[in-house]
């Protein structure tokens, strides 16, 4: 009768954890994705209008912006209906122009516009980090720097490699950040985004093997396909 009852109330206890837990998930969501997507419309539009340019939802990027404002969102579908990962970061690739960057700046936009903490992150051009890399005199201080926090690293794979005089000639600097950004990711959950042109087998052939396998675990891969946007 004693087991009965422990059982009962394990049963009982369990069952309000996960309530507790479901609920707290819910208020960790902002906004639903049929609200996010209203608000990056009308951002979006407002954005390119800024570059002299019109917003269109087509073929090309109709699919890419419901899976990326369901991310934004938290959107429990991102990962049973897109085999996603809500706490992994998102790494867009695609061609020149297709609007990657445009797309998390819209979010930026949202998020300055209507006080949206959750959804703010610094964009970091790839080729400013290795300008500071090659001018900075403490050099490990520029990898340390850019290996906390969350951040989207932008056009990663056109960034040069960087002058490194301690090893006497030149070092691609992104292996080492991305590296100690999957330290980061396991230890304490700290979310990377990135854009980029290269795919998956690109980066292994840029980065090696070893970027390649932590890149996996770290990211959610949206390709945004479609020519340029800026003609």
């Amino acid at each position: 009768m004693g087991i009965t009852n422990s059982r009962m109330a394990i049963n009982k206890w369990t069952t309000s954890f996960k309530e507790r837990k479901k609920n707290a998930l819910k208020k960790e969501r902002i906004m639903n994705t049929d609200q996010l997507k209203h608000l990056f419309k009308n951002e979006a539009q407002i954005y390119y209008a800024s570059k002299n340019r019109s917003f269109d939802v087509d073929f090309d990027n109709k699919n890419f912006l419901n899976i990326f404002c369901k991310y934004f969102a938290q959107d429990p579908s991102f990962e049973s209906d897109h085999k996603g990962d809500l706490n992994k970061g998102l790494l867009v690739y695609g061609s020149n122009g297709t609007g990657k960057t445009s797309s998390f700046h819209i979010i930026q936009n949202i998020s300055k516009k209507y006080g949206v903490k959750p959804l703010w992150f610094p964009i970091i051009e790839t080729s400013k980090v290795v300008t500071q890399f090659n001018t900075q005199k403490d050099k490990d201080y520029v990898i340390q720097n850019y290996s906390k926090g969350r951040l989207l690293f932008d056009d990663l794979g056109a960034e040069n490699e960087g002058s490194n005089m301690f090893i006497y000639g030149k070092e691609d600097i992104f292996i080492r950040i991305m590296e100690a950004r999957y330290s980061q990711f396991i230890s304490k959950k700290i979310i990377t985004h990135i854009t980029t042109n290269l795919k998956l087998n690109d980066i292994k052939k840029r980065y090696g093997s070893r970027v390649e396998d932590r890149f996996v675990e770290m990211f959610n891969f949206i390709e945004l396909t479609g020519t340029s946007r800026r003609i």
